[in-house]
């Protein structure tokens, strides 16, 4: 299988949010200073230990697991797949069909839909 190109990965991480993926995922997450915090999806949490930081499009656990990462990362673990398979359900719903990279040409609808990603078999 051939390797995905750079700039569909980076396509991929400036145009689909983290917070969109944990609100689609039933993550809640609160403000706190310009973060989001909220329980983590990875272990039992008494106090608030997942941290989304909303102007590098990043997260991280501060608890048990000290996870962190990208938007492809999240799908990676919250889904238990690989890279390629979390970059295919990720650019399926910025509109493309593939990972070839495509035109740049995802629209803000494109964007805006993103609280639908479900886990796909």
């Amino acid at each position: 299988m051939p390797r995905l190109p750079d700039d569909a990965i980076d396509r991929i991480k400036r145009e689909v949010s983290v917070e969109s993926v944990c609100v689609a995922r039933g993550i809640e997450l609160r403000r706190h200073g310009g973060d989001l915090i909220g329980s983590c999806p990875f272990h039992d949490d008494r106090t608030p230990s997942f941290v989304v930081t909303v102007g590098k499009n990043l997260w991280h656990c501060l608890g048990k697991c000290q996870a962190g990462g990208s938007v492809v990362d999240l799908v990676m673990r919250l889904d238990g797949v690989g890279f390629r398979k979390a970059a295919e359900i990720l650019v399926a719903h910025l509109g493309g069909s593939d990972c070839d990279g495509g035109s740049d040409s995802a629209s803000s609808a494109a964007v805006r839909r993103t609280p639908t990603i479900r886990a796909q078999p």
